[in-house]
Formats: structure tokens, C-alpha cells, sequence
């Protein structure tokens, strides 16, 4: 995000037509994904090659009130006012925005905005926190004196609050950063130095992720058994640390290259066969994990809320990953290092 000036309400002035864009990109979580609510640390790195755009162009003034926003989308195209229930993250977003302004502040009488993003929606990877980042980026261009970055910060968690119900705030971190965090819901972050080196193959598995619905499943899983969910949040809890410090190896011999990285690769085989047991795979991501640990994977997983969304596959090399791509090719994939 931009950095800006502190915060005024001295009044604007505006031209006829004033455009800005904000960029973000999607996220993958490696490790970690539900237990971070439960305060046990997550895993994520940026996928910046995946990205969205907001363009915003306001016109007019006016004070008093509010001016009209008219999104232009993939998922919707009109007056954002009456936009369907599943937008209401967007609507929440601009209601809190606005809500900045004193009522005799001049403000654009309309604003279209403009969404461009190659993350698809409702998989894991982040979309609503990078739609609403890239949104928040580009009114901070026209808008610097009124959006702090703390202001930023609290739009992009008001909108994903609508979104998630009760989020770890690990996908807005993340969707607006060049670089890897590992993340314990009420500690300062992490910044990570990814120096193991190896590669990502994403699969869409094409089904729509259902995060609210997996939360949930989750918290009614701690009330119905709660010592088998005590037993594998402690599980996860135990395999992230030492994802964390092997991420952050470089060694310089094959044979400890290998061992660390065939290590990885076990430690993210059994993330999964925890998040199996907490009930949100389902039997088609089973079969994609699967699929790519025949494909030469050295571990495999979900990624994100799971009930739907994408898996990956950690291979050695890039190389690796790129010649195991051609069979899934019925599902939208990326290749990515690791690092």
C-alpha cells in the first residue's frame, strides 16, 4: 500500500474525472491453515504473479452524502448498493470509508471501480483480501490525507471480518507483501527468508471453497471431541516451527539439500492428514493430493479453508514441478518457487 500524509479533513476539491489504480496479488498458506483462529502459528507466502487491479475513477462533487459506486467485476456489474448478499464485504468496505468524512466534506458525486484479478474466486488463495487491498490501495492514491496506513489497515480487516466472520488477519498481511510471513494470531508477525530451495505446483481442484462452512465445522468439532481437536491442533502446532526453520535453510551439500527438502515434504503430508481428520478435505482434494504425489511431489496439501479451493505439491526442483503439470492439465494450474 502507499504510503500517505496524516490524516485531515481539510477539504478536497475535485476535477471532473480523477483515476487511480491499486495492485495486490493472491497468497498460498503452506502450513498451519484453521489453527491459526486457535492462536497456533500459520504459514503463508505471496504468489505475486497471480494479481488484481482496481482502477477507481471518480467525477463530480458534491457533499452531504455518500456518491454512488458502480463496480465493474467478473462477479458483478452495476450499483454496488445492490449488489447481491455475497458483495456485502465490498459494501461494508466503502460504508466504512466513507464513514471517515465529516458530512459537509465535498466528496466525488459517483465512483466506478474497476476490478481486474486473475486469483480465482472462493479457492484459499486470497481473493477477498486482495480485492479489498487493491481497492483500499487505489483510494489511498486519491484519498492520502483521509487513509493512514492504520486506516488502510483497519478497511482491508472491516472487510474481511464481513467476509470470514472471525479472520486470523494472515491473508491481508500477506496479500499486500513481496515476501513470505509466519504468523501467531496476536504476535507480531514474521517476515521469513525462504532459502530451501524446491517449487509449488497449484491445482484448482475447481470446487468452491466454503471457509465459513469449515471454520465452523471445525469449532463444533472442539465441543463434540474435544481432546481429539486438542490432539491435532497440538499436531499442527508442532509441525509448523519446523517448517519455519527448514524454509529458512540453504545447505550447500546435496545430500543435506535432499534431507531437508524430502523433510518438507513430510511435514506437509502430515499438515494434511491433520486437516483430514479436523473433516475439511474432501475426497476429490484427497484424490488431487494424491494425483501429485504420483506426479513426483515430495508432500502435498490443501491450501486455505478447504471444503473445495486448491492443493499443491512441493517438488525438488522446478523442473520437476513443470513436467508434472501436463497431467492435470483439465485444471488451471501454476508453478511457482518456493522461495
Amino acid at each position: 500500500m502507499s504510503t500517505t500524509s496524516p490524516e485531515s479533513t481539510t477539504p478536497q476539491q475535485w476535477p471532473l474525472v480523477q483515476t487511480s489504480v491499486g495492485a495486490s496479488h493472491a497468497k498460498l498458506i503452506l502450513a498451519g491453515e484453521h489453527a491459526v483462529v486457535y492462536d497456533i502459528p500459520g504459514i503463508a507466502i505471496p504468489l505475486r504473479a497471480i494479481k488484481v487491479t482496481a482502477q477507481i475513477s471518480s467525477q463530480g462533487q458534491q457533499a452531504g452524502r455518500a456518491p454512488s459506486v458502480t463496480l465493474l467485476s467478473d462477479l458483478y456489474q452495476g450499483d454496488l448498493a445492490l449488489a447481491p448478499a455475497e458483495l456485502a464485504n465490498l459494501q461494508g468496505l466503502f460504508a466504512a470509508f466513507f464513514a471517515y468524512f465529516p458530512a459537509a466534506q465535498p466528496l466525488p458525486a459517483a465512483m466506478q471501480v474497476t476490478l481486474t484479478s486473475a486469483i480465482p474466486f472462493e479457492r484459499g488463495m486470497g481473493s477477498s483480501a486482495a480485492i479489498a487491498s487493491a481497492i483500499v490501495a487505489a483510494l489511498a492514491v486519491q484519498f492520502p490525507s483521509t487513509l493512514s496506513l492504520a486506516r488502510q489497515k483497519a478497511l482491508i480487516a472491516t472487510e474481511e471480518k464481513i467476509q470470514h466472520g472471525n479472520p486470523s488477519g494472515l491473508d491481508a498481511l500477506v496479500v499486500g507483501s513481496a515476501q513470505g510471513y509466519y504468523f501467531r494470531r496476536g504476535h507480531m508477525p514474521e517476515a521469513l527468508n525462504l532459502r530451501l530451495p524446491g517449487a509449488l505446483l497449484i491445482v484448482d481442484s475447481g470446487l468452491t471453497g466454503q471457509t465459513g462452512t469449515a471454520i465452523a465445522q471445525v469449532a463444533a468439532l472442539r465441543q463434540a471431541q474435544p481432546q481429539q481437536w486438542q490432539a491435532l491442533m497440538q499436531a499442527i502446532g508442532q509441525i509448523t516451527p519446523q517448517i519455519r526453520l527448514l524454509l529458512q535453510q540453504q545447505p550447500t551439500q546435496p545430500e543435506a539439500r535432499q534431507a531437508s527438502q524430502r523433510r518438507l515434504g513430510e511435514l506437509l503430508d502430515a499438515n494434511q492428514q491433520a486437516l483430514q481428520q479436523l473433516q475439511v478435505s474432501l475426497p476429490q482434494l484427497d484424490q488431487l493430493i494424491q494425483r501429485l504425489r504420483v506426479a513426483g511431489a515430495w508432500g502435498a496439501k490443501l491450501t486455505g479453508g478447504g471444503l473445495g479451493g486448491c492443493v499443491f505439491g512441493y517438488f525438488p526442483t522446478a523442473l520437476a514441478a513443470k513436467q508434472a503439470r501436463p497431467a492435470f492439465a483439465d485444471y488451471q494450474t501454476w508453478v511457482t518457487d518456493l522461495s
